[in-house]
């Protein structure tokens, strides 16, 4: 080997080589199999293969690692045997060296784009192509192997963008110019997506001047475009929204202590528009009676331990003429992560304009407040006259409207009064014949009941009764009531009942249905004087949506006429208390009243449709429940002794029912004792009665005062409240738990209450 060879292997010139020691040896472990396997194939007379390989050494006497490039060729006799391999050997180790710096600095450079997004191009000038990495074929949409030309490029440019971005590329490969290529453009890529790019770039130029290629970079700035456009419209509504409402923006620099506001701000305080404030002028144009206050306000604010919402009004001295203005201002401070105060900002408005209304109309008030004065003084003289025409108003109303309501009751009662009399006068004229007299009775219980039920019906017009809300059978209830509709519209009307089959059971008071439905077929008839149809339908509304009914399910009865219908005035004014159209004597003007306060206790509602001359049609909305009604009233008890002695006393102070109930309980084989008021009844405990009938209303002592003084002295003693009131509330409240009956009664209701409170008081320890 040549002293070069030698050194390459770290052997000094002079020392013999041996290819055992000195060459195999010295090969880097990792390289010596692909050398020994190209050697030998140069050896090899069947393959006789071009010795050529890159290998490191490691210095035999230095210990040095080298790089070595070596190629050569077997020499070989007529026999084919290797002679020898002849070859050239030369140290590269400072070209691997350059290649793996380059290899080292390509990597940072691709970890440095991949992290900030960077993508290279290089647009060769000569050839008109372009070749762009995978980052920057993706912001044009483009394949990552696409191949694109310098004429395709600029195409997608956006049109607006496209003549800024060629003159810039034209400037950076110009040989007198070469300028930077620094441009944002947008892009329409070919996956349909519009992309803001930023592109930066240098030409690079041969000896001649000549510009080979223009190198850059390219960014996808759409994210940054996008945020400082929303940016700038915020900043253009803000300055839109202050600028009318005239309101300010101010920001205090606290460390450094500089203020900075719009230029408006600067006029507000009568200074320059262009000059700088320092927060010690600022404190200057404060009114001198509201600086302490104002400065106080800003040292709360910024205080960490504070921090108070700053939240003023104070006034300035302007600069420019010394006039006085009203500031409002409101702020809060901001502070950094070791509580030191950075910043105060917030809004500034002169509220000059508001102070001096504020002002005149203090003092306005002040004007008014004497002038009050004055008008009171004089008002106090005739509020007395005043007072007594309102009550004489008050009483003609009040009068008008029992007028009305007197009519309409005198007539009703009078007829229920003649059913009772003439019954029982036919009753006394033939009391032989039992059979008349069972059916005159009979005649004469159902006048008194339907009193009994114009009773109810001014009870719930004054909501003075509580509905018995109970599941009702709609069939069965019209199918009850069809014979007495039939008989009370007459002959010359035609009832029509319409009933969907799915409309079965409702919740309200029974007793104020049927009512409700007599009293519209009545009205009904009432406006057909020739004669007509009266339509009665049932219809199941589910999930209703109505502003006057909660959600749920509803049954509709609908009564409908072919009558003369109504106005737009007196719908409007038909559920109204006492309001009638028919003449005097002839309605009381509460039947539709009662109609509509029976649904609206039921949880439903009542409404008219009417049209002159096309009839009227009622509806009741009552909801709908899944509860099974009960099934037929049971009849009256027929009267029949009771079994065992008692004593019943009797306190009433009238004298017909105390009759009425002592016959009735002698004929149920009660001993009875009456007493006419509360004294004389409480007298008669000393005879041992062993239950008491007792009236709720009577003058002097009342029944609940009777029955607490009961009480007291016998709280064994069973109390039955007879009563014509149907709020029991008050019973409730005073005996708990008593038993009522309500006036008129039946013998049987009578009876049953007594024997319940027999039992009771049989139960009930002594």
């Amino acid at each position: 080997w040549p002293p070069r060879v030698k050194a390459m292997f770290g052997i000094s010139p002079d020392a013999p080589v041996n290819m055992d020691e000195d060459f195999y040896p010295r090969i880097h472990p990792e390289d010596r199999a692909h050398v020994v396997a190209a050697y030998a194939a140069a050896n090899d007379p069947e393959q006789r293969a071009l010795y050529d390989v890159e290998y490191r050494t490691i210095g035999k006497e230095d210990g040095i690692t080298r790089w070595v490039h070596a190629k050569g060729r077997g020499v070989f006799n007529e026999a084919g045997r290797c002679l020898r391999v002849i070859g050239t050997a030369i140290d590269i180790t400072g070209h691997r060296e350059m290649a793996e710096a380059l290899r080292h600095s390509e990597e940072k450079l691709r970890l440095a784009t991949d992290s900030a997004e960077i993508g290279l191009w290089d647009m060769d000038v000569l050839h008109n192509r372009n070749y762009p990495d995978a980052r920057v074929q993706a912001m044009f949409g483009l394949p990552p192997d696409a191949v694109q030309s310098a004429d395709a490029y600029f195409a997608q440019i956006h049109p607006d963008d496209a003549e800024r971005v060629v003159a810039a590329y034209r400037e950076a490969f110009d040989p007198v110019k070469r300028s930077v290529y620094d441009v944002e453009y947008r892009v329409r890529g070919k996956d349909g997506v519009t992309r803001w790019i930023g592109a930066k770039g240098r030409g690079v130029f041969d000896s001649n001047g000549s510009c080979l290629r223009v190198i850059g970079t390219a960014i996808d700035i759409t994210r940054k475009k996008e945020t400082a456009e929303a940016l700038r419209r915020s900043e253009e509504q803000l300055r839109l929204a202050t600028e009318f409402a005239e309101v300010g923006l101010w920001d205090v620099d606290v460390p450094n202590d500089q203020l900075y506001w719009p230029r408006r701000v600067n006029r507000m305080f009568g200074l320059r528009e262009d000059a700088p404030v320092a927060m010690k002028q600022f404190r200057a144009l404060i009114h001198p009676e509201d600086r302490r206050r104002v400065v106080g306000a800003a040292l709360a604010c910024c205080d960490p331990q504070i921090r108070a919402p700053y939240d003023l009004e104070y006034r300035i001295v302007r600069q420019d003429n010394g006039a006085v203005r009203w500031i409002a201002a409101r702020g809060r401070a901001i502070f950094s992560d070791d509580n030191r105060c950075l910043r105060m900002l917030g809004i500034i408005v002169d509220v000059t304009q508001r102070k001096e209304i504020e002002q005149e109309i203090r003092e306005l008030n002040e004007t008014l407040e004497h002038r009050v004065a004055e008008r009171t003084a004089a008002l106090e003289k005739s509020e007395e006259q005043i007072r007594k025409a309102e009550q004489a108003l008050q009483q003609a109303q009040k009068m008008e409207a029992i007028g009305n309501l007197t009519g309409g009751i005198a007539h009703d009662f009078n007829n229920l009064l003649q059913g009772v009399a003439g019954s029982l006068d036919l009753i006394r004229r033939k009391p032989e014949n039992v059979e008349r007299v069972r059916r005159w009775a009979e005649a004469g219980l159902q006048a008194a009941e339907r009193g009994a039920k114009l009773t109810a019906q001014l009870l719930a017009f004054s909501r003075a009764q509580k509905l018995e809300l109970q599941p009702v059978n709609v069939p069965t209830l019209l199918q009850r009531s069809r014979d007495l509709l039939t008989r009370t519209l007459g002959s010359n009307v035609r009832l029509r009942f319409d009933l969907d089959p799915k409309a079965t059971t409702v919740l309200c008071d029974e007793t104020q249905l049927e009512l409700a439905v007599l009293n519209l077929a009545i009205n009904a008839r009432d406006a057909m004087p020739d004669g007509g149809t009266v339509a009665i339908s049932t219809a199941v509304w589910n999930d209703i949506a109505d502003r006057e009914l909660p959600a749920g399910n509803y049954v509709e009865f609908r009564i409908s006429d072919t009558g003369t219908g109504m106005p737009p005035d007196v719908v409007a004014r038909a559920f109204d208390p006492f309001f009638t159209t028919k003449g005097v004597g002839k309605g009381t003007g509460l039947g539709l009243s009662q109609v509509y306060g029976m649904a609206r206790q039921a949880g439903g509602v009542a409404r008219i449709d009417s049209e002159p001359g096309r009839g009227t049609s009622v509806s009741i909305f009552l909801p709908v429940t899944e509860a099974v009604a009960e099934g037929t009233p049971k009849p009256q008890a027929v009267l029949e002794a009771h079994a065992g002695p008692a004593t019943i006393l009797v306190i009433d102070d009238d004298r017909d029912v105390r009759r009425f109930m002592s016959e009735t309980l002698d004929a149920l084989g009660y001993a009875v004792l009456q007493a006419e008021d509360g004294p004389a009844g409480l007298e008669m405990l000393r005879l041992s009665p062993d239950l008491v009938i007792l009236d709720y209303a009577m003058p002097g002592m009342t029944g609940a005062e009777v029955a607490q003084k009961l009480r007291a002295t016998h709280p064994a003693l069973p109390i039955v409240f007879a009563s014509g009131y149907a709020d029991t509330s008050a019973l409730d409240g005073a005996i708990p738990g008593a038993a009522v009956l309500r006036k008129p009664f039946r013998v049987g209701e009578l009876q049953d209450a007594i024997r319940e409170g027999l039992k009771q008081s049989e139960r009930r320890p002594a």
